[in-house]
């Protein structure tokens, strides 16, 4: 039985990854007085990021489950099987609703299977669970092997990052106001992970950009699962390519692992970290 697989734009998942039976549901990101769904309208990474930093305001909205539903119920008609991985439930309303509307058709179609799987991650922590689900269930695997394996890779799927302006993890209630004007004006760098509950916590403060970039990769050097365990590595990025080059530059060298790739961080994601924003994405013994 076919099996069709769901995610949304916040998994930041690249482009040139496999996207056969496959969708990315859109959400929408309002910059200054223009909104986007980059479905029917649409602005890059690079104009999102260079409007935020000319002083844009920027707001987000979830999925509607309405969209989720008809999206879902048409690949049921069509005979497939329905596995959706959701943006973490601790960080947007989008997971609860979505789920609900699984649970619904569920009912509406007890000859089919549809489940769903709360990523508790965000960004390509979620397109890295997405990356690995399509792996998984293009080698064979059935519908309910392929949950169970979703399931328990999730609390495997570590996300570390580091913002360049502590002003946008102020407005998140990660620190205070006070706390990001004292950072800002003592250079400090925040390295934040997402925690077992899908939460922005932190991990490490470190005084300059270039450490905060090497405590990433010393944080995945802690982490990590064995290199041959490492089938694929995101580096996400806002705006900051050469940043990203340089922490693929340091795990394939210090950690011998050759199979990172670096994509954006996306319109949706961006509109709360701003440009700056470094993260970085792999399998871990634990988060």
């Amino acid at each position: 039985m076919s099996i069709y697989i769901f995610s949304e734009i916040t998994a930041d998942y690249p482009a040139d990854c496999p996207k056969k039976d496959l969708t990315i549901l859109p959400m929408t990101v309002t910059i200054g007085d223009d909104t986007y769904d980059n479905v029917t309208t649409f602005i890059s990474p690079k104009e999102f990021y260079e409007r935020m930093q000319a002083g844009a305001l920027t707001n987000t909205a979830m999925v509607q489950p309405f969209m989720a539903k008809e999206a879902f119920e048409a690949k049921l008609k069509e005979g497939y099987d329905v596995l959706y991985i959701g943006f973490s439930s601790a960080l947007s309303g989008t997971y609860a609703g979505c789920s609900r509307v699984v649970e619904e058709l569920a009912k509406e179609y007890p000859d089919r299977k549809i489940a769903a799987v709360d990523s508790l991650n965000a960004s390509a922590g979620e397109g890295l669970l997405l990356w690995y689900a399509v792996q998984k269930r293009d080698s064979g695997a059935s519908f309910d092997e392929l949950v169970k394996y979703v399931t328990d890779l999730v609390p495997h799927t570590v996300s570390l990052f580091t913002v360049d302006d502590l002003h946008h993890l102020a407005r998140l209630g990660r620190c205070s106001k006070a706390s990001a004007m004292i950072g800002t004006m003592m250079s400090i760098k925040p390295v934040l992970h997402v925690d077992d509950e899908g939460r922005l916590m932190p991990y490490a403060k470190v005084i300059s950009r270039k450490k905060a970039l090497k405590a990433l990769v010393d944080g995945m050097g802690e982490r990590m699962l064995p290199a041959e365990e490492q089938k694929k590595v995101f580096i996400g990025h806002g705006a900051c390519y050469d940043d990203a080059v340089l922490v693929k530059t340091l795990i394939e060298k210090n950690l011998g692992v050759n199979t990172v790739e670096i994509c954006d961080i996306g319109p949706v994601i961006g509109a709360h970290t701003n440009a700056g924003v470094i993260a970085l994405f792999f399998l871990g013994k634990n988060k």
